[in-house]
């Protein structure tokens, strides 16, 4: 019987197609953008989280001065060389690392006929380790590079667009810099932009301070916590424990807290809320639209038990009880509820691939996975729209008058 029902939806698809296509379209878009959303949101949690700690470094911690605490403080301590030398000798930072950056600033640069803007700063030998910044071309800075003033420089990636190349020499604040390393592009997230490691033009401190800026004190001060392979994305309790221990050290010698924390210690839980909130409301749009393919449903079939009143009249003659026609009208419209739902499946698959591959070509790699409790709750949540939206046509084509169904054209 329920083979016959199946032939009977699928017959009313094929021959009113246009028809069908209409009746089923909130269910096709809410299928396919419930899978859809959630397949990229699946992978977006780990592709993109990955992503953002290499950019972000997840298990750096980044202490600055807080200047609005200094200017308003006479009695308020900015960072110094001390603060950095305190926490390289305390043991209760067992394997971190310790950097400390110098006056970053925007500086003026020519490369050839081309002037631009590029982001400097002082870096110190630990710097490159702490933040993950490997070469893609030339050499890093030898220790004859900090231990004296030579005009050397190491690029971010994009610098000038990538135009520099090692061995090339350009000018920075009208100084004469030869650049000996590259950086390895880095993955940036969120505007980056010109303030991104690859954008900055990285100098030897000593260098930076003599040539560029005569403060020697650290602009910041970072510190990379030694954290197990398996924890990455589980840095959290680690980072907290850190975070106690340098707050400890910085302010042994100092009565007002003239520093904040940055990077990884941020806390996240307002993303985290909106991310949630724009999921659901996500969810709720896939929703909305089911609801509304359900409702283009029941009046489609409305339409369909009056055309159909003679078939009904017949078959009650015949014999067919008010229960067998319920059933025959329900069980149709459930199909095409289901029909509708495996379109919407296809549209989604194709979806996913196309912005896979745009995704893999413009951010980064990108697999292709579909969710499989996406394609169920699919599938389910259509056949009990099938269900629920075809329940008033079916009862009523089962309380249809067989002697006034038969008289019907």
């Amino acid at each position: 019987m329920i083979g016959r029902h199946l032939r009977s939806a699928l017959h009313l698809a094929w021959t009113n197609k246009l028809r069908f296509l209409l009746t089923v379209s909130g269910i096709v878009v809410g299928v396919a953008s419930l899978v859809l959303i959630a397949s990229l949101l699946g992978v977006a949690t780990t592709v993109l989280e990955a992503a953002s700690a290499e950019a972000k470094g997840e298990n750096v911690l980044v202490v600055q001065n807080d200047f609005h605490e200094i200017y308003q403080n006479p009695d308020a301590r900015p960072l110094d060389r001390g603060d950095v030398r305190a926490l390289e000798r305390t043991t209760m930072l067992e394997g971190a690392t310790v950097s400390a950056n110098t006056s970053m600033r925007r500086v003026p640069a020519r490369y050839g006929d081309e002037d631009f803007t590029v982001l400097g700063l002082g870096v110190s030998e630990q710097t490159f380790e702490v933040h993950n910044l490997p070469l893609g071309s030339g050499r890093p800075f030898a220790p004859d590079d900090y231990a004296s003033t030579r005009h050397v420089v190491i690029l971010g990636a994009d610098v000038d667009d990538g135009k520099p190349k090692v061995g090339d020499t350009i000018k920075l604040d009208g100084r004469s810099m030869l650049v000996v390393g590259i950086l390895e592009k880095k993955a940036e997230m969120g505007p980056g932009g010109d303030w991104g490691w690859n954008h900055r033009a990285l100098v030897p401190q000593r260098t930076w301070t003599m040539s560029f800026q005569g403060n020697k004190d650290p602009q910041d001060i970072a510190v990379r916590i030694n954290t197990p392979p398996d924890m990455v994305g589980e840095v959290g309790g680690l980072i907290t424990q850190a975070r106690s221990v340098v707050d400890l050290v910085l302010m042994r010698n100092r009565d007002v807290r003239s520093f904040r924390f940055e990077g990884a210690d941020r806390e996240d839980d307002m993303g985290e809320t909106i991310g949630l909130v724009i999921q659901l409301l996500l969810y709720l749009t896939t929703l909305f639209s089911m609801i509304v393919g359900g409702i283009n449903i029941m009046n489609i079939m409305l339409v369909t038990v009056t055309e159909r009143t003679t078939e009904i009249g017949v078959r009650r003659a015949l014999g067919a009880t008010r229960g067998e026609i319920l059933w025959q009208f329900l069980a149709e419209t459930t199909f095409i509820a289901l029909l509708g739902a495996l379109l919407g499946l296809f549209c989604a698959l194709g979806l996913l691939g196309l912005a896979t591959m745009a995704l893999t070509h413009w951010v980064t790699a990108w697999p292709f996975r579909v969710e499989p409790w996406s394609v169920v709750v699919g599938m389910v949540f259509s056949t009990g729209v099938g269900l629920v939206f075809g329940m008033y046509p079916a009862m009523r084509a089962s309380r249809l008058d067989p002697v006034q169904a038969l008289r019907s054209e």
